[in-house]
């Protein structure tokens, strides 16, 4: 007979869309049948394979359980929820009787004591997981055991978007023949855009033809004005652009798991940061960590980074991705997950 799994996502948006997607290929290498909810209304285009509840404000849980149960009663082999809101709507409800796991994309899943007690009052089975040992280690204290599902890649999907580093360059607008460094991701406190910006002050005194360019939306005015700065704000499928940079700088400590790494790794582009959250889990020895979280460390590693770049960096990661962060490897994870043994040494 085979075997159903439902994943239950709050929303679609990036990069949940495809966070929820390569779940759905790697079951498929396993002949697994999945449904995918998302709890509320399609942000973009609706994805085929998938149902809406079109639920407008998900902070009603009575109304997305009851949703829930119209679409999605019955038995299945695993559910698998995505993040806090999810697991909530489905604790209490019938659904809850099938094995569950709830996956943390984030830290702090269950740093509140409300949400530790509602678990131990309500739904004590459900089984934790994290994107990264590091999010897995931090649910310890409040579930007895975890385990790990990591975000993948598409590879051949993901390589095959790649633009050139002439036609990335052109795209962001910035010019063909200087050094530069590259920052993705949302303009956000979290990230610490302003610890970037000042590194690159003291590497453009070292490197005076170098350049930083901010690919993503939010706050602007966290980043000061310079002629040595380019924001280029929203890109849509930014990792595609990802060979323009010679180097990614990645300043922010509290990643549960580093996509924006993971995509650099896909295009041979090495990555600077602090060996903190789940970046040296994706990156590993390939990691080019700081010693000190300041920016003298930061414009050091950058500097040396792009003056002396690692032989065979590109292969190595490559490598790394196809073992351990590609639609195969989360494959593997899951049929772990799904086994009856797996399922009942947790909890």
């Amino acid at each position: 007979m085979t075997q159903r799994l439902l994943q239950i996502c709050p929303h679609d948006t990036p990069p949940f869309d495809q966070v929820c997607a390569r779940v759905m290929e790697a079951a498929a290498l396993l002949g697994v049948e999945v449904t995918t909810i998302y709890l509320g209304v399609a942000e973009q285009a609706p994805q085929p394979n998938a149902h809406y509840l079109n639920c407008s404000e998900l902070s009603e849980t009575r109304q997305l359980r009851r949703a829930l149960h119209k679409v999605a009663n019955g038995a299945w082999d695993l559910v698998l929820c995505h993040r806090y809101r999810a697991y909530w709507s489905v604790a209490r409800t019938p659904l809850a009787r099938n094995r569950c796991v709830v996956l943390g994309h984030e830290f702090g899943l269950m740093a509140k004591w409300q949400r530790r007690w509602a678990r131990r009052v309500w739904a004590r089975p459900f089984a934790f997981a994290g994107v990264s040992p590091a999010v897995a280690a931090q649910l310890q204290p409040a579930v007895e055991r975890q385990i790990v599902l990591p975000n993948v890649l598409n590879i051949s999907a993901a390589r095959a978007a790649l633009l050139t580093r002439e036609q990335a360059r052109a795209r962001l607008g910035l010019p063909q023949d200087v050094p530069l460094v590259g920052v993705v991701g949302r303009l956000h406190y979290k990230k610490r855009p302003q610890l970037a910006a000042a590194a690159f002050e003291v590497l453009q005194r070292r490197m005076p033809q170098a350049r930083l360019v901010f690919v993503g939306d939010g706050d602007r005015s966290a980043v000061p004005h310079s002629p040595g700065i380019h924001i280029s704000g929203f890109v849509a499928q930014a990792a595609s652009c990802m060979r323009a940079f010679d180097v990614l700088l990645h300043t922010g400590v509290v990643e549960a798991f580093g996509m924006v790494a993971l995509e650099a790794m896909a295009a041979g582009v090495p990555v600077v940061c602090a060996p903190a959250g789940g970046l040296p889990y994706v990156l590993g020895e390939l990691g080019h960590y700081v010693p000190e979280d300041e920016p003298g460390a930061y414009a050091s590693m950058l500097e040396a980074v792009m003056r002396r770049p690692a032989p065979g960096y590109a292969a190595a990661a490559l490598e790394r991705i196809e073992t351990q962060f590609s639609v195969p490897a989360l494959a593997h994870a899951l049929a772990s997950v799904m086994s009856s043994s797996a399922l009942a040494t947790l909890d």
